[in-house]
């Protein structure tokens, strides 16, 4: 044989070998998306792994991959994918089947794929197919939809300050009203004040008390050490009185101020009247603290 037509035989086996070359996924036009088998309406039917010149595959150039098109020629399919994994014939073939391996990135595990490209009466690409979803998904991942942006922060609100405590109620009463003068026993409590003393005892109890503290005073007559004793002992009286009423005795207190809280100052010099002048120090002071509640 001459050299001249072993050359050709060379070229024509050569455009041969190119003539059975694959195909990938396509890429812009109207077969742009990729077709999965039994996904879509005459999906391809993929030949048994088992009767491929190639059972193993070989690893997916996906650059390549991505790069193919409707309308190439075998010769440029072939540049870019290599030749099909099948014995699919020679001449008029219109379909090259592949296998293809994508890495997972999960160490060795790597996803095995067939892919099907045809090519039309002009024999240039005209589909390309995909066994499963996630293989094209390899080549052309779908887009990732933006996650919902976060709710935005919950308003702070502020706390609600609890509402301050009730200032305490002050009572006055004038130890003249309560008791005979100079005297501090029970027994020396006048009517009149012990009405005074029931009525506020039921004031008491009729709210949630909390504390009651008595406190008795006296005026400057006499000496420091008697008035000291006086006022004591007319707080601790009407604390016991309260109690006998009805008023829980543990939140009852008492203490006596003598002479040294007066609420007027007198000058007379005639005896009887500076007694009177001096009536507002002889009194006896109820302090109570308690919610605005009543009791239920």
């Amino acid at each position: 044989m001459s050299h001249p037509r072993k050359g050709a035989l060379v070229a024509a086996s050569l455009l041969t070998l190119l003539v059975l070359s694959g195909c990938s996924m396509f890429k812009g036009g109207a077969t742009s998306r990729p077709v999965v088998a039994n996904a879509d309406a005459g999906a391809p039917q993929f030949p048994d792994k088992a009767s491929a010149t190639l059972k193993e595959g070989t690893f997916a150039n996906i650059e390549n991959l991505r790069k193919m098109i409707p309308g190439l020629t075998k010769p440029q399919v072939y540049d870019l994918v290599g030749p099909p994994h099948f014995s699919e014939g020679v001449f008029n073939v219109r379909q090259w089947d592949y296998i293809f391996n994508f890495r997972t990135g999960k160490g060795n595990e790597y996803l095995v794929c067939q892919y099907q490209i045809k090519y039309d009466d002009a024999m240039r690409t005209q589909t390309g197919a995909w066994d499963k979803r996630e293989c094209a998904d390899m080549v052309f991942p779908r887009p990732v939809a933006a996650p919902p942006p976060p709710p935005p922060p919950a308003p702070v609100v502020a706390p609600v300050a609890p509402p301050p405590p009730p200032a305490p109620r002050r009572v006055t009463l004038a130890a003249d009203a309560l008791f005979d003068f100079g005297k501090s026993d029970i027994n020396s409590i006048s009517t009149a004040g012990r009405r005074r003393l029931d009525e506020l005892s039921r004031e008491i109890r009729a709210v949630d008390v909390e504390r009651v503290h008595v406190v008795g005073h006296a005026d400057r007559i006499g000496n420091a050490a008697t008035n000291d004793t006086l006022s004591r002992e007319r707080a601790a009286t009407v604390t016991s009185y309260l109690v006998r009423a009805g008023v829980p005795g543990n939140v009852v207190t008492s203490d006596g101020r003598g002479s040294r809280e007066p609420v007027v100052q007198c000058t007379q010099s005639n005896r009887t009247a500076l007694i009177a002048c001096l009536a507002p120090n002889r009194r006896v002071e109820l302090e109570i603290t308690g919610k605005a509640e009543a009791r239920r």
